[in-house]
């Protein structure tokens, strides 16, 4: 009837009437579960420190580690008291007296009537020499090897691969001992092969001109080694910059200005003797100069080589790990591949090598200890005269451990810096 749009019109108020009632009862009830919050969720008090689960781990782990310590204070307080008077305990006083033993391979010029740990420092330089060399070495050849191992070229992919899965499969000690023989065929140095009149290949080494270092000299190297990382960080930075602003800064001219003008400062400010000093040959061998022995380049190369076996697979799987849409997005740019790979490829590729790259280099550390065998003077064969001349076993084991072990964690931890800086970099 004509009365029906009025009875709706008064039905809608009603109905708005309601639905303001109930939001308001809802406003004035929502303060309550806040109230209780002081209590915990419901009016439920928290659990105490004791009953927490991060409070348990902490506690059952703390208790771990003192069991630990407790049965290794034991031990050595155990050993210390079965040998009083047999003068075995276990001490390292050893490491102040005379070493009694002559070292080949040299950079401080140590001789027997130095200090034990003198030696062991000896050591710890020549293995830090080929572990560092064979870090670097076995990146280069491996990142080459990945590369040939991606290549259209069908023979030169072929090559790669053999290489790869030779070296892999073959034990590194054999490796060692190869390369080590491979010296025997090289002429006695009154027969030696020359290069300019100056360089002697021989079955005791290469002998070549060289300066001979002073203290000046070792603090322009370790200038020069600083200025290295200083140079890299001021390229990126310059990248960052040429990014944001479009203005390309000289930061290569001014890195190989630093990595030069810097340990040229330092040599000249400290009046050090640049003269080299050549190889003579005398009435059985040669004197004078720089000598590269057939230990460490056999150690080198073995390292090196089995060592990129493992990385150029390691890096192969992170340049196939970037998503291919990328690539031809980047090659629809018209970026030539040099750019392409630089740009595009290995910063996302990084990801992926890094965390196992570590571990290759963590092996390649270690295995440096094989070197004892061919008689280089790294840390172990040195452990193993000073074990001769003092019978301090438990002492030297002890060392070589602890020294292992922190080369270890540097390394690792300097690796999981970069890989983080490197993801922050490229986010």
């Amino acid at each position: 009837g004509p009365d029906r749009p009025g009875r709706l019109r008064g039905r809608h108020e009603r109905g708005v009437r309601s639905m303001s009632t109930v939001s308001n009862q809802s406003d004035t009830a929502a303060p309550a579960p806040a109230r209780a919050a002081g209590t915990g969720l419901a009016g439920v008090r928290p659990r105490p420190l004791w009953r927490r689960p991060a409070s348990l781990r902490m506690f059952w782990q703390l208790l771990l580690i003192g069991g630990i310590l407790y049965l290794l204070s034991a031990a050595i307080g155990n050993f210390q008291e079965r040998t009083p008077g047999s003068g075995l305990g276990i001490s390292f006083a050893f490491l102040d007296a005379p070493a009694r033993f002559e070292i080949g391979l040299n950079v401080f010029g140590a001789t027997a009537r130095d200090p034990v740990w003198m030696a062991f420092a000896v050591g710890l330089v020549n293995t830090l020499r080929v572990a560092l060399l064979g870090i670097v070495l076995c990146t280069v050849l491996g990142f080459l090897l990945a590369l040939a191992r991606l290549s259209h070229n069908w023979l030169l992919s072929r090559v790669a691969l053999v290489w790869i899965e030779t070296v892999r499969n073959l034990p590194l000690l054999l490796q060692l001992l190869f390369w080590y023989a491979l010296s025997t065929l090289f002429p006695r140095p009154t027969e030696a092969w020359t290069i300019g009149e100056s360089i002697f290949i021989t079955n005791r080494g290469v002998y070549f001109p060289a300066i001979a270092m002073g203290g000046v000299h070792y603090l322009a190297v370790a200038a020069l080694l600083l200025s290295i990382p200083a140079t890299i960080l001021m390229i990126r930075a310059a990248d960052r910059h040429f990014e944001r602003t479009q203005h390309r800064l000289p930061a290569g001219r001014a890195g190989v200005a630093l990595m030069l003008g810097l340990p040229a400062a330092i040599l000249f400010l400290g009046g050090a003797d640049m003269s080299p000093s050549h190889p003579e040959l005398g009435r059985f061998n040669l004197t004078g100069g720089g000598l590269i022995t057939p230990e460490f380049l056999a150690t080198l190369i073995a390292l090196s080589v089995y060592q990129s076996g493992f990385a150029a697979e390691t890096i192969r799987s992170g340049i196939q790990g970037v998503r291919k849409g990328q690539i031809e997005a980047a090659v629809s740019l018209g970026l030539p591949p040099r750019l392409v790979l630089r740009k595009v490829v290995l910063p996302q590729a990084l990801r992926i090598v890094i965390p196992p790259m570590t571990s290759q280099y963590m092996s390649l550390i270690k295995n440096s200890s094989l070197a004892v065998v061919i008689g280089y003077p790294e840390l172990v064969r040195v452990s193993t005269a000073v074990i001769a001349e003092t019978g301090r076993a438990v002492e030297c084991i002890a060392i070589l451990m602890a020294t292992y072990l922190t080369m270890s964690l540097l390394t690792a931890a300097f690796m999981n810096w970069y890989n983080r800086r490197t993801a922050y970099m490229d986010a």
